[in-house]
């Protein structure tokens, strides 16, 4: 159920993006909106969110019949950016989490005492 949330959330805010990318300011809110759903989702849900994002740019930036391509210019490279990011940070949720650092194998000395 959570996967689903997440994937149809992506793509209403993808779709929103992209209906909405011409303007600095709704670019700017999709930046934000996307922030605020990566912080709040755990590391590995992030990639369900960023799937359902991403597929949206990415449909719409596919050569259709005749070569046309419905997202093109800076602002469409901007959203794809942002599908980008989004893959990536949904990525590295994937991954394993870090060891702690192990112990090194030389004692820690005490500095020496301050001459007298």
């Amino acid at each position: 159920m959570t996967r689903a949330g997440l994937l149809l959330l992506g793509l209403v805010v993808g779709l929103a993006g992209a209906a909405l990318h011409q303007s600095f300011l709704w670019l700017t809110v999709t930046l934000l909106a996307g922030a605020a759903v990566t912080a709040a989702t755990p590391p590995p849900g992030r990639i369900w969110w960023a799937v359902g994002f991403a597929a949206v740019p990415l449909a719409l930036s596919w050569p259709q019949g005749e070569g046309d391509v419905v997202l093109a210019g800076t602002a469409s490279l901007l959203l794809a950016c942002q599908a980008a990011l989004w893959l990536g940070i949904g990525l590295a949720g994937l991954l394993p989490a870090g060891r702690p650092a192990r112990p090194t194998s030389q004692p820690v000395h005490d500095p020496p005492p301050p001459p007298s």
